[in-house]
């Protein structure tokens, strides 16, 4: 079939991302090959639209106005992985926990607490994702990219400007196509155990029963978000279907219908209260994509 026939249109965004919001999306594809994805940039360009790379869909907020656009979320042929000795390549659609777990299991450091964050290694080096301490970036050797022009580039780990919840790759329109770590050789058992601990931890701490986005804001130099929003008074606090939630007020839940302007504005507060009760030292910052028109 041609790339024309597995185009798809209006597709709902909400059944795109973890938090399960969102209008529907003009067009979607999912490419299986690097071929599919050169077409699917050039079917965008023609079209004179934008497009947006997407993993599991996580740390995304969509519009409720949909988003004008190619939605191109990556196939199985973007998810090959391979373990040499300290050497990992996996390519952009490959399963962050997967990779993770492998590592582990093998005696191999530095991405293993990493497991349980619902992203693709794409997203998860495009945010810089991390926990525990560790950050997808941070053993990178080199990324290879799909610039914007259509030329395949790789980036060494200084060229990739990683910081905190940031890459260079952000706000542009450069798609990550396959990365290479270089691991450190440890204890298998006791990275496999380290790991379970953290498993364990995620499911005590976060709202795993309601779509979220993951952590709604940065962690502000000197604090915690969660615990300033928890000290701010404002667990539980709605704005029609969105929550700031019970368990970990570090995340925005949906109770059900939540519209991407109701997780707007209870942002808007939080940011506001966490200010305010902080005698003005701390303004949260959101670390959520926002995809579509969404601020007023």
């Amino acid at each position: 079939m041609g790339l024309l026939n597995n185009i798809l249109e209006n597709v709902e965004l909400k059944k795109l991302t973890t938090f399960r919001i969102g209008g529907t999306a003009r067009y979607f594809y999912k490419p299986d090959t690097f071929e599919d994805l050169v077409a699917a940039k050039k079917f965008a360009a023609e079209k004179n639209l934008p497009y947006f790379v997407i993993g599991c869909g996580s740390n995304i907020l969509a519009s409720d106005e949909g988003y004008d656009g190619l939605i191109i979320k990556l196939g199985k042929g973007f998810s090959d992985f391979k373990f040499e000795n300290d050497t990992l390549v996996a390519k952009a659609g490959a399963p962050l926990t997967l990779l993770a777990r492998k590592s582990a299991t093998l005696g191999l450091a530095g991405i293993h607490l990493l497991a349980g964050i619902p992203a693709t290694l794409g997203g998860a080096l495009y945010m810089n994702a991390g926990a525990y301490d560790q950050e997808t970036g941070q053993h990178i050797v080199s990324i290879k990219v799909l610039e914007e022009d259509g030329s395949i580039k790789d980036y060494s780990f200084e060229e990739c400007q990683f910081g905190y919840r940031k890459s260079v790759f952000q706000n542009t329109k450069k798609i990550i196509l396959e990365a290479t770590f270089k691991l450190t050789p440890a204890n298998a058992d006791e990275l496999v155990e380290a790991q379970k601990k953290v498993m364990e931890s995620r499911k005590t701490k976060q709202p795993l029963d309601l779509p979220n986005a993951g952590s709604m804001f940065k962690r502000p130099v000197g604090g915690y978000a969660g615990t300033l929003i928890d000290e701010a008074g404002l667990k539980g606090t709605s704005v029609g279907g969105a929550q700031v939630s019970t368990k970990h007020a570090g995340f925005i839940v949906n109770t059900g219908n939540a519209t991407a302007k109701d997780v707007y504005d209870l942002t808007e507060l939080v940011i506001q209260r966490v200010y305010e009760n902080s005698g003005h030292k701390f303004k949260l910052e959101r670390e959520v994509v926002m995809l579509g028109k969404i601020a007023p």
